[in-house]
């Protein structure tokens, strides 16, 4: 795309004026909320300190504080022990429930559950990862599970690589640069053949993980386009090998979540191609 202006390089003035603005204190207490949401366990201040970084004063001195905020919950037999409390879900739910996206998939991804009884996801891109807003887990004895806040490789996943193919080469380079990690013996490793089998995903308007990510699973994934087309998402379903094969997959499960895929994009604006309102 032309731009109007061409960016500025980064001045050393520059990064002396972000280094101004920084606040250490601020970064230290989310590394802490992120440390406390990621542990199954209550940690002590030992064991956070050690984590982190940071001195036990230190930690001691922000727990407190978010204790009396209700942001955490101290637990007081033996050592004192700290977990995250449900008051920051209160606030940080409330911008996902407006979110166009959230609003727009709920109907008809529900519907794709009920019509499938499998696995069902609903994913953003979150910078180098896939992350789940919504997953709805199959309702056979044995099936694949997931979580809300989820987040999964790009590069051998289905909802990863639809994502992947709508962002652009620049996120595709960048992962190489960083290494494309291998899960299974099936896992793209390699740029020159992710490249090629993100240009598939953008000529077919779906992706499929083959066991790629997990031995035994294989993914069905379609993008969510908004008003502009762009990929703002991807719904999608995970499946064991014990019930489907790859093609099995693709012909009975396929088209129902392209059609949930265009269902959710229309009611965000899109307009499919050859489509006039």
């Amino acid at each position: 795309m032309p731009k109007s202006k061409a960016s500025p390089a980064p001045s050393a003035t520059a990064g002396a004026a972000d280094a101004r603005y920084d606040v250490p204190a601020v970064r230290q207490v989310l590394r802490l909320i992120e440390l406390l949401c990621d542990a199954e366990q209550p940690l002590g201040v030992s064991q956070i300190g050690q984590t982190l970084g940071l001195n036990k004063s230190m930690v001691f001195r922000l727990l407190q504080t978010l204790h009396k905020e209700s942001w955490v919950i101290r637990h007081d037999e033996g050592p004192p022990t700290y977990r995250m409390g449900l008051r920051p879900f209160h606030y940080l739910s409330k911008p996902v429930s407006r979110m166009n996206l959230m609003v727009a998939a709920a109907g008809p991804l529900r519907a794709l559950w009920q019509a499938t009884g499998e696995s069902i996801y609903l994913g953003v891109l979150d910078g180098d990862r896939v992350l789940y807003l919504e997953h709805l887990d199959g309702t056979r004895p044995a099936h694949i599970s997931g979580k809300v806040g989820g987040r999964y490789a790009l590069h051998c996943s289905a909802p990863g690589k639809v994502l992947l193919a709508g962002a652009g080469d620049e996120l595709v380079a960048q992962l190489a640069k960083a290494g494309l990690e291998r899960q299974t013996r099936r896992t793209i490793t390699d740029l020159a053949a992710l490249r090629k089998e993100l240009l598939g995903v953008r000529r077919q308007g779906y992706a499929m993980d083959l066991e790629e990510y997990a031995r035994g699973c294989i993914c069905f994934a379609a993008p969510i386009h908004n008003y502009t087309g762009r990929v703002v998402g991807v719904v999608g379903t995970s499946v064991l090998t014990l019930h489907y094969t790859p093609e099995q997959l693709r012909r009975e499960l396929g088209p129902k979540i392209l059609e949930t895929a265009q269902a959710i994009s229309r009611a965000l604006g899109h307009e499919e191609a050859g489509v006039k309102k």
